[in-house]
């Protein structure tokens, strides 16, 4: 899935569209994505300006877009134009290593449990392999 597929489905604009590539997605089941991430994106000059990493936060932002979009297709991976998903809640936030311009974020976000319109989501996020970060995600799925 590119990027104009990706921004057709979350219907997000910039700058708060941050995937940048689907390489694999299976209606509410699972969804793996890419981050590319260099120092000319607009967080990284003030977070910090003398060693930029990732913010948290847009790490989990990133997180819950990669939950969002097997949750908002169909099962021909097109836009369920009937749902949208209301964040309800994260979990267990854990930040092991700084994510650093030049670095690839490989993102693989699971839905554990999806029942009643409630999706629960395991997320992690790595970079060459090695796990820097992992949260779990809540979802209500509205039709």
């Amino acid at each position: 899935m590119n990027f104009s597929q990706i921004k057709s489905i979350l219907d997000h604009k910039y700058p708060y569209l941050l995937i940048d590539g689907v390489t694999e997605i299976e209606f509410e089941k699972k969804c793996y994505a890419y981050k590319n991430l260099t120092y000319n994106e607009w967080f990284f000059p003030a977070h910090f300006p003398n060693k930029p990493i990732l913010p948290g936060s847009i790490q989990i932002e990133i997180f819950t877009q990669a939950v969002a979009l097997p949750l908002l297709i169909n099962k021909d991976l097109s836009k369920n134009s009937e749902n949208s998903v209301l964040l309800a809640g994260i979990d267990k936030v854990r930040f092991y290593k700084s994510v650093v311009p030049g670095d690839r974020l490989e993102i693989c976000a699971s839905i554990d449990r999806y029942a009643m319109g409630i999706a629960n989501a395991s997320v992690n996020a790595k970079v060459n392999s090695e796990i820097v970060s992992e949260c779990k995600i809540t979802y209500k799925v509205i039709n």
